[in-house]
C-alpha cells in the first residue's frame, strides 16, 4: 500500500483515540464516565485515569498532524501491549465494558499493521 495509504488508517486511529480519551483528561469528567461505566472509584484512579487521559490525547494529535510511518508503528505496536493487559483485566474480573475497548484496540491494531506490512 503506499504512503497516504499509511496515514489515512494511522489518522484514522487517531482520530478513535481522541474521541474514545478526551474525557479521560478532567478529573471531574473522568468521574463522570466511570460512573457511567459503573467503575467504583478513588482519586487516585482519577488522577492515573485522567493522566492516562492527557498522554493519550496529545498522542493522538501527535499522529494527526504527522502520520509518518514510525509513529504509526510504535502506536500500532502500543494498541497490542494495551490489548494484552485490556485482556488480562478482563482474566482478573475487572468489569466487563473493558471487553468493548479491548475489540477496539484489537480492531485498529489489526487495521494500521495491514496498512504497514502491505506494500
Amino acid at each position: 500500500m503506499t504512503r497516504d495509504h499509511v496515514a489515512r488508517w494511522g489518522k484514522a486511529g487517531a482520530l478513535y483515540d481522541l474521541v474514545a480519551s478526551i474525557a479521560f483528561v478532567t478529573p471531574w469528567t473522568g468521574a463522570l464516565v466511570l460512573d457511567l461505566l459503573g467503575t467504583t472509584h478513588s482519586k487516585q484512579t482519577l488522577l492515573f485515569s485522567t493522566l492516562f487521559g492527557t498522554v493519550v490525547v496529545m498522542w493522538s494529535i501527535v499522529r494527526w498532524l504527522r502520520p509518518e510511518r514510525l509513529l504509526i508503528a510504535a502506536d500500532t505496536a502500543g494498541r497490542a501491549l494495551f490489548s494484552v493487559w485490556f485482556a488480562w483485566a478482563l482474566w482478573q474480573g475487572l468489569t466487563p465494558a473493558l471487553a468493548g475497548f479491548l475489540a477496539l484496540e484489537l480492531f485498529w491494531g489489526a487495521a494500521q499493521l495491514r496498512a504497514l506490512l502491505r506494500r
